[in-house]
């Protein structure tokens, strides 16, 4: 019996800058100029971060048991399904956040233990992707829905 032992890397800090810039809509023309860098070591730089973050995607899933539907290593996302839980899951990956994977359910945030770091983390997702939060009141549960359909609208 062959045992397969993989490897996980995270980006290094250089390959999350330019994969966070790149997430935020930059062309590489422009992050090349933006860091007076050669746009091959751009190149080379984001298809490495992308392998990386890939890579990290597709264990979280693995290891959670999440059948991927729809992974995008360039925005750090994956949607799949848990069988085990019977919902739907997403997994993240964010360079400050890591990775980190979320069920479909309605939850009674006001009563949970994990209230605080959970806002926390969903608003750290929201900022790094600049995208707008509608007022910070909001449940996390309810953030973490309206987090996964405006990256789904990305994908678009």
């Amino acid at each position: 019996m062959s045992s397969k032992f993989i490897s996980l890397k995270y980006p290094t800090f250089l390959q999350n800058e330019l994969w966070l810039l790149k997430r935020n809509r930059m062309s590489g023309v422009q992050i090349a100029q933006n860091k007076r860098i050669s746009r091959a070591t751009v190149s080379k730089t984001l298809k490495k971060a992308n392998e990386r973050v890939k890579s990290l995607l597709e264990n979280a899933a693995r290891m959670n048991r999440i059948q991927i539907k729809i992974l995008n290593e360039e925005l750090g996302y994956v949607k799949g399904y848990s069988h085990m839980f019977k919902l739907e899951a997403h997994i993240t990956f964010s360079p400050i956040n890591g990775v980190h994977v979320w069920y479909d359910h309605k939850g009674k945030c006001e009563s949970c233990e994990d209230l605080t770091n959970c806002r926390e983390v969903l608003l750290q997702e929201f900022k790094e992707r600049n995208l707008q939060v509608p007022h910070t009141a909001i449940r996390p549960t309810d953030l973490s829905d309206l987090l996964f359909e405006k990256i789904e609208e990305r994908l678009k």
